[in-house]
């Protein structure tokens, strides 16, 4: 049976807006599992070098994660992570080769203000790839400045540089028919690697991988689908789906 990668979700509790009690946690995770997800990193908000992050507490409740997906044995393997704010104040953090990272990549998951111009993104993305990072862009759709002109194309053709797109977009659009034409293009294009559910609770920000991965075969074909929701990043040394997987029909066509 085919299954998922999800790359961005915030279901370690207590540290970030994502859940709050090992209840929810554990409900996410029931919901992670429902949801055919085979590899799934807790990217909890992190603001380097300006907001303290408590990593211990972090590290003590994902290994309760890891613990409660053994008890249920389920087939899911879970990875470190973290979901890093730019701000000016990142710089040293980045430089000095100390930022959170996917498990134990160098790939770092980075957001951003969605009011940020696209110099300042420029100047961020130039920044880890000096600092030897790869980056994936979270949410991209979120950032007017990469809808202007070419500028997604641009920044792609001059670093190594991923984009990521949350499935919520892939469900409900991302607003203006200017913008949901644009992103159409993106898929087009080949620009986007990875479709992501940034789940932070089981209601109002679920998993939803299931319902994404349908609606992106229905429109852009199983290859397509498999690419961005299967085996997103290469990049982070985890399984890439072969193309004599069979369809699972079946388990993929209703979302719980």
């Amino acid at each position: 049976m085919m299954r998922f990668t999800d790359i961005h979700a915030h279901f370690v509790y207590g540290v970030d807006d994502g859940a709050q009690t090992i209840e929810d946690m554990k409900a996410m995770l029931d919901a992670a599992n429902a949801n055919s997800i085979a590899f799934l990193f807790a990217t909890s908000h992190v603001t380097p070098g300006l907001r303290r992050f408590d990593h211990e507490t972090y590290i003590e409740h994902f290994h309760e994660a890891e613990q409660y997906v053994a008890e249920q044995n389920y087939p899911l393997t879970l990875f470190t992570g973290a979901e890093l704010l730019y701000t000016p104040a990142i710089q040293r953090p980045a430089e000095t080769h100390t930022l959170p990272t996917y498990g134990n990549s160098d790939t770092v998951l980075l957001e951003f203000s969605p009011s940020i111009e696209f110099k300042e993104i420029w100047q961020a993305v130039e920044l880890m790839e000096i600092s030897g990072y790869t980056t994936v862009l979270a949410h991209v759709e979120r950032y007017e400045a990469l809808f202007r002109g070419k500028s997604a194309e641009k920044l792609k053709q001059n670093y190594d540089i991923y984009y990521q797109i949350n499935c919520s977009t892939i469900t409900h659009g991302c607003g203006s028919y200017f913008r949901n034409r644009k992103l159409n293009n993106w898929f087009d294009e080949m620009l986007i690697d990875a479709v992501a559910s940034d789940a932070h609770d089981c209601k109002h920000r679920a998993f939803h991988m299931k319902r994404a991965y349908k609606e992106l075969k229905q429109k852009y074909g199983q290859r397509e689908a498999r690419r961005l929701t299967c085996a997103p990043l290469e990049i982070l040394g985890l399984p890439v789906i072969r193309d004599d997987v069979k369809d699972a029909e079946g388990p993929l066509s209703e979302e719980r």
